[in-house]
C-alpha cells in the first residue's frame, strides 16, 4: 500500500523550505514596487531602529524617516530628483543612526503628480526643507545632499548659514551643467529601462524582468508629467544656480563624486571643491551617480568619519 502524501519525508521536507520563498515571490510578483516598500519600512524598523513619520506643517504633509533620537548632532538627509527618501538611504540611515539623530525626508519630487511645472523650483525644496525643521523644533543640523539635494543644501547654508553645521555634497548639482540623457530618456522596454539603469548607476543593481516590467509601466503614465516638471524645475531654478555664491560658502564641506557619475559629470564636483573655500574632495572609483548604492561602504566611511571629526572653531557660522 504507497504512503500517505504527508507520509512521505524526502518530499515533505523540501516543500518546508520552498514554500516561505515561493509564498515570497508570488508576494512581490502580485504588486512589486509597493510591497517592497513595505518589506523595507519593516527591515528599517525592527533592525535599523528606523522609524517612519508624518507631520502636518500648514496644509502641507511631509513625509521622514528618523533613528538615533538619543544623539545630540542632527543629520539631515537629502535625495534627489525623483527619488525617495526610502530607496536613497536605506542602506545609510541605521549605521549613521547609531551615532547622529538622523532624519530623512521626502523631498517634493518624489511625487510628481503633486506638482505644478510652472511653479515648481528648488526654492520650494528649500522653503520644505525649513518648514521641517520648525516643525521639528531643529535649530541646527548638518545637511548630506545628493543631486538636487546638494543643490538645496548649499542654498540653506548660504542664506541661513546659524542652522548648518557640515555639509556633504554628493554628486551635487547647483552649478551650471548640460542636461543629462537620463532626464530625456524615454522607458518603452526592457532594453530602455536596463539604460536608464546604466545611467544612474556604475554597477546596476540584476532586477528581474518582472520588477523592470513595472518600472517601465509606472514611466509610461507619469512620463509627460516628469518631462514637464522637469523642464519646469530647470527654467524656474535658473537664477538660483550657485556659480558666483558658493565661494561664501563658511561651513566645513566635503565634496563626493563618482568618477563614472553620467547623470552630473565629475567636473562639476571637481568646480564645488575649487570654489568652496577649504572644503574636501573624494573621489569614488568604480560609481557613478548613485554611490549610496555603486560604493556603499566607502560612501558610508566617508560620511561617518567627515561628520563625527571634530569642526575647526574659524570654520564655525556666526
Amino acid at each position: 500500500m504507497p504512503k500517505k502524501f504527508y507520509q512521505r519525508k524526502r518530499l515533505w521536507f523540501p516543500l518546508l523550505l520552498i514554500a516561505p520563498f515561493a509564498a515570497l515571490l508570488i508576494y512581490l510578483v502580485l504588486d512589486p514596487l509597493p510591497h517592497f516598500r513595505k518589506s523595507v519600512n519593516y527591515l528599517l524598523l525592527h533592525f535599523g531602529g528606523i522609524e517612519e513619520h508624518y507631520v502636518r506643517a500648514g496644509r502641507t504633509g511631509l513625509h521622514y524617516y528618523e533613528g538615533g533620537r538619543e544623539h545630540p548632532q542632527t543629520v539631515i538627509l537629502l535625495h534627489g530628483f525623483g527619488g525617495t527618501a526610502q530607496f536613497t538611504w536605506m542602506r545609510l540611515l541605521p549605521p549613521l543612526a547609531k551615532r547622529f539623530h538622523v532624519i530623512a525626508p521626502d523631498m517634493l519630487a518624489s511625487n510628481f503628480l503633486r506638482l505644478n511645472p510652472a511653479t515648481y523650483s528648488v526654492d520650494q525644496e528649500v522653503a520644505m526643507t525649513l518648514k521641517l525643521m520648525d516643525r521639528l523644533q531643529i535649530e541646527r543640523t548638518s545637511l548630506v545632499g545628493l543631486s538636487v539635494g546638494g543643490w538645496v543644501s548649499l542654498i540653506i547654508a548660504l542664506e541661513h548659514p546659524e542652522k548648518v553645521d557640515k555639509l556633504v555634497l554628493i554628486e551635487s548639482a547647483g552649478l551650471r551643467t548640460e542636461i543629462p540623457e537620463l532626464a530625456r530618456l524615454t522607458l518603452t522596454d526592457r532594453p530602455t529601462a536596463r539604460r536608464f539603469l546604466q545611467l544612474l548607476f556604475y554597477n546596476p543593481p540584476p532586477l528581474p524582468g518582472f520588477v523592470l516590467d513595472e518600472l517601465i509601466r509606472s514611466s509610461t503614465r507619469i512620463k509627460s508629467i516628469y518631462e514637464a516638471v522637469f523642464m519646469g524645475f530647470i527654467q524656474n531654478s535658473k537664477n538660483r544656480l550657485l556659480d558666483d555664491r558658493v565661494g561664501e560658502i563658511r561651513q566645513p564641506t566635503l565634496v563626493i563624486h563618482g568618477r563614472e557619475d553620467k547623470v552630473i559629470p565629475l567636473e562639476v564636483g571637481e568646480r564645488l571643491h575649487r570654489l568652496i573655500p577649504q572644503s574636501e574632495m573624494i573621489i569614488l572609483e568604480e560609481s557613478g551617480h548613485a554611490p549610496v548604492w555603486d560604493q556603499p561602504d566607502q560612501l558610508k566611511k566617508a560620511i561617518l568619519d567627515f561628520l563625527s571629526a571634530p569642526e575647526p572653531p574659524e570654520s564655525q557660522p556666526q
